[in-house]
């Protein structure tokens, strides 16, 4: 069925119901197909159900037009459909329809969503939609964040299928904030705040070597505590209804508490989890109707020999100690990671990983982490993690940044997915021509770090790296050379490759690869070019600005 032929089409698009959720959808799809074929659909006033040909119906549950196969759809599912020469792009929610709207237009119209203010739009003058054509879509995770700066953008995360963007619009406003969360993590002082309750009642909080102390955590067991957190929490709720997820987790110290009961709890579990549970447990029946997440995490990482859950808790995990370098289930280095996960599953169906995906000491020096995102996101989910916190850069960029989070972004969705088809879907999209020779460098630069057997720490410095080798560098070199010649009269391009050989270039000049003052000079004067240009601020988390970096390389050797 051809839905537009030769720039021409004699489809309308029409939604049943008029709301907020199909007002958008029409409008994206009319925006979207106009870019890419010059075709302007119109958009129908009323959908009469004796004239549904040549139409793309949107709408949302339940469905005022049926088509088979279209329950289960979760909270975010959708189905894109062709019948009788009608196409339906049907979701279970606002945010399930937009989501099919801009699968939709991935699927047919070849567009690739690239960035927070870059889309790839192609040009064509025929669309054709396969007769009887059915793709129903259900996320395997419930909530999916990837934490880079740039998916922070409503528009961009909703285009990815994100849920867990740090800002998000509602009635037409932007608001800060984890999407759906009320807390975030690290709570307990939030709920109970020192500076309110330690005087009078310091039996709340932990005691720590035979003193309470009210720079530590609560008391977990402490059942009036308990009590006054549960009606504190009743009124942050109140302040925020819509929010489903309230985390009850512990501060981040290690400063736990070791009374009687406290401590026999932990020791009956073989986990300091145990008399946090008892905690979170005791919130949660309070709270049926929302997930009540907790930490765990540092002190309490170790997983229970035995643990009571209540349904509505959900366990947020950290990794943060994993190896890169190989796929975690068959990663030595990752045992006892594996072990916990494994423990995790048999307790608690709905398990929130808190996952790390980039170098956090060298933001952008090269980390070669691609080959083991899908094995890594098929393990978490085949061992019931259902919500996922990768979290990446929190500063402007980082290495290879755009294509990580569309990778993510994906696998979060899917875990099964073909990723090697999205990963080549970027990049020709994201860099043109340039294309063939960055795919050489990430997969030429992936086999260096497997022949040498070594891990990949998301606190390492190049200078430690042997598949960062300065014997390597020419090889490396010249893949750029040649992706830069590739794209050389194409400013937008050229930029987004130079963007990606900083990282390199940031290597070189910090374990001091270069033969000469003069080539190092050259190498800080690129970095700059680039870093003005794509407005980079900091090469490690928090506090080494591009400035102090630069600085720092010109400053005398210390005896």
């Amino acid at each position: 069925m051809k839905l537009i032929d030769r720039h021409s089409s004699s489809f309308t698009i029409a939604a049943p119901k008029k709301i907020e959720a199909t007002e958008k959808a029409v409008k994206i799809l009319q925006n979207y197909i106009f870019q890419v074929t010059d075709c302007m659909l119109p958009i129908a006033e009323k959908v009469c159900e004796k004239c549904l040909k040549e139409k793309i119906i949107v709408d949302i549950a339940p469905f005022d037009l049926q088509i088979d196969g279209c329950d289960d759809l979760g909270d975010e599912g959708f189905v894109i459909a062709e019948k009788d020469g009608t196409v339906y792009i049907l979701g279970a929610s606002a945010d399930g329809l937009t989501f099919g709207c801009y699968e939709f237009l991935e699927q047919f119209f070849g567009c690739v969503w690239l960035t927070a203010s870059d889309d790839y739009i192609p040009h064509k003058c025929t669309v054709e939609i396969p007769d009887g054509y059915f793709d129903k879509q259900v996320p395997k995770l419930n909530y999916r964040e990837v934490y880079y700066r740039n998916s922070w953008d409503p528009t961009i995360a909703e285009k990815l299928k994100l849920n867990g963007q740090l800002t998000y619009i509602k009635d037409k406003k932007l608001v800060e904030g984890h999407k759906n969360w009320g807390f975030w993590c690290h709570s307990f002082y939030t709920l109970i705040p020192p500076e309110k309750y330690f005087d009078s009642h310091p039996e709340y909080f932990s005691l720590v070597d035979g003193e309470r102390v009210n720079n530590g955590q609560l008391c977990c067991t402490n059942d009036e505590m308990i009590a006054e957190a549960i009606e504190n929490l009743k009124k942050f709720m109140a302040e925020k209804p819509d929010a489903k997820y309230w985390s009850v987790s512990q501060n981040d110290t290690t400063r736990f508490c070791t009374c009687e009961k406290c401590r026999k709890l932990d020791e009956e579990a073989g986990s300091q989890i145990g008399s946090i549970m008892y905690f979170v447990n005791k919130v949660a029946e309070a709270f049926p109707d929302k997930v009540i997440s907790t930490l765990s995490y540092w002190y309490s990482r170790t997983a229970p020999k035995y643990i009571e859950m209540r349904d509505n808790v959900h366990i947020m995990l950290c990794n943060i100690e994993c190896d890169r370098s190989k796929p975690i289930p068959e990663n030595p280095q990752c045992e006892s990671f594996v072990k916990d996960i494994a423990v995790w599953h048999k307790y608690c169906g709905n398990v929130f990983l808190w996952d790390y995906d980039i170098q956090f000491a060298n933001l952008i020096s090269p980390f070669p982490n691609f080959r083991v995102l899908a094995p890594n996101m098929k393990f978490f989910y085949e061992n019931s993690v259902r919500s996922i916190f990768n979290q990446a850069n929190r500063e402007q960029g980082g290495d290879f940044w755009a294509l990580r989070t569309y990778l993510l972004a994906k696998l979060s969705w899917d875990p099964y997915c073909d990723i090697e088809k999205h990963r080549q879907n970027f990049l020709n999209a994201y860099y043109g021509p340039a294309a063939p020779y960055i795919d050489k460098y990430l997969n030429t630069m992936a086999d260096e770090l497997e022949k040498t057997g070594e891990g990949l720490s998301i606190f390492g410095y190049p200078q430690d790296e042997k598949f960062l080798a300065k014997e390597l560098m020419p090889m490396y070199k010249s893949f750029f050379v040649e992706a830069k010649n590739a794209v050389k009269d194409d400013p937008k391009l050229l930029l987004r490759v130079e963007e990606d050989e900083m990282g390199l270039v940031y290597a070189i000049l910090k374990a001091k690869l270069y033969d000469s003052e003069e080539e190092k000079q050259s190498l800080m004067a690129f970095f700059r070019r680039v870093a003005d240009a794509v407005k980079l601020e900091k090469v490690e988390e928090w506090k080494i600005t591009v400035d102090m970096f630069l600085d720092s390389l010109n400053e005398p050797a210390s005896v």
